[in-house]
């Protein structure tokens, strides 16, 4: 079985297009974004999202290499053979699964190695990477089956791999994760369930009886061995067992308990507010203890930070969690969050009536201006790169506030704090 694995793998046609699939591995690497440089659960996804596209390949590749046997007239040499049939096509599967593997390690040994300095310690999720060597194996099988019984050189190669793609984009059944904030984690049993249907279709795709034509079905030839037909049949078992039980599973994506490790927690000075973040997101936290600095030092006496920020996750309560989200990489949406326990500490929470259109867009316009303070950047800076909606006229005018003097800025928020209507329309937030 070895020597037909070794010469498997050298008539294997990914080893020709090995070179080109280490760069499809690598664009797709760091071409989709490269903020999850330096943050282990963001960079194992970003190791794991390959599989979008080597499956697909591998899916093809494997149906090809299932059917070569039978375009080249050997399936009456394989019907007739005394070494069960099981062992060439776990061979073929196998070779085919080598050079796949292989290309996805090179992936995530390159995402490992870019964020060793930046990541602090830690090391890729091994959840997340299981996850992928799943979706390749899966893909893989199901196209190794389809080109044994249908072995055509260009239309079942072509249909698996867009068959595999598209449902990896649009069946409930998520094969992959987008995204890796460290508040959230693969949850086992999905992951268990993807687990369990990869080597059930792997046992499938090896042992199941070949599709036969008329013709040689009036050929003599060894009898599938009865514990063979048994694998096969368990194995198909297993497959409907792991789909049937999959939205009983749960999400893939859950969140992570905050007891699951010991957050991370700085400040600027002694008298700035403390900053508390997953230690996953360390590189994040001197740009973050800088803001809430500059939200404890506002222009206005009035503005009161508080003495602690915390990121979402790592303080859940009962009304819900308000702690600040670090997305795709930019602070900005950190900034939004600070602001905003920045004013329900000052002013509390504010609900107007919804007639009185002013006071909405007073704390539009003092949210806003919070958070180009936190930034402490020219608003068009602070606002690269985020796409906001619903708040364009307090862009305008905070923007301009901001760009004001000093004494110009005290004017213009004690202006829009007397559209409040503070002792009417405000209450002491109770969040806790």
């Amino acid at each position: 079985m070895l020597k037909t694995y070794r010469i498997e793998l050298r008539r294997s046609p990914l080893l020709t297009a090995f070179p080109v699939m280490i760069i499809v591995d690598l664009a797709v690497l760091f071409g989709r974004s490269q903020y999850w440089i330096g943050v282990w659960p963001e960079a194992s996804v970003a190791a794991q999202i390959v599989t979008l596209f080597l499956g697909p390949v591998l899916a093809g590749v494997s149906a090809w290499q299932a059917g070569r046997s039978s375009r080249s007239g050997m399936p009456e040499f394989l019907l007739a053979a005394a070494r069960p049939g099981w062992r060439i096509e776990a061979a073929r599967l196998a070779a085919t699964l080598t050079l796949g593997f292989l290309a996805y390690g090179i992936g995530c040994l390159t995402a490992a190695a870019v964020s060793l300095k930046d990541a602090g310690p830690g090391f890729l999720w091994p959840s997340y990477l299981l996850l992928g060597a799943a979706t390749l194996t899966i893909f893989a099988s199901v196209g190794h089956l389809a080109g044994r019984w249908w072995p055509s050189p260009g239309f079942t190669p072509v249909v698996c791999a867009l068959g595999c793609f598209i449902s990896m984009l649009g069946l409930p059944f998520k094969f992959n994760v987008l995204a890796g904030p460290p508040d959230t984690h693969v949850s086992l049993p999905p992951l268990a369930v993807r687990l369990l249907l990869a080597l059930a279709l792997a046992t499938l795709a090896v042992t199941a009886p070949p599709r036969t034509s008329k013709a040689d079905r009036q050929m003599p030839r060894w009898e599938l061995p009865r514990h063979t037909s048994v694998v096969a049949v368990g194995s198909v078992l297993c497959c409907l067992l792991a789909l049937a039980f999959a939205p009983f599973a749960g999400e893939l994506r859950v969140e992570r308990s905050a007891s699951a490790t010991e957050p991370l927690c700085d400040r600027a000075d002694e008298s700035a507010p403390r900053v508390c973040v997953w230690p996953e997101h360390r590189k994040y936290l001197p740009e973050l203890t800088d803001m809430a600095q500059r939200l404890d030092r506002p222009t206005q006496p009035w503005v009161k930070a508080p003495s602690e920020f915390y990121e979402v996750g790592l303080r859940r309560g009962r009304l819900g969690d308000r702690g600040f989200d670090i997305a795709e990489g930019h602070v900005r949406t950190a900034a939004i969050a600070m602001a905003d326990q920045v004013f329900t500490t000052s002013l509390g929470r504010c609900v107007p009536p919804l007639k009185e259109r002013r006071a909405w867009q007073a704390i539009d316009n003092i949210h806003m201006w919070l958070e180009y303070q936190a930034m402490g950047q020219d608003p068009a800076t602070a606002d690269d790169g985020l796409h906001l909606t619903g708040v364009t006229a307090a862009q305008h005018d905070a923007a301009e506030a901001a760009r004001m003097t000093p004494a110009g800025q005290q004017k213009w928020i004690a202006q829009e704090r007397n559209h409040l209507g503070e002792n009417r329309w405000c209450k002491p937030d109770e969040w806790h």
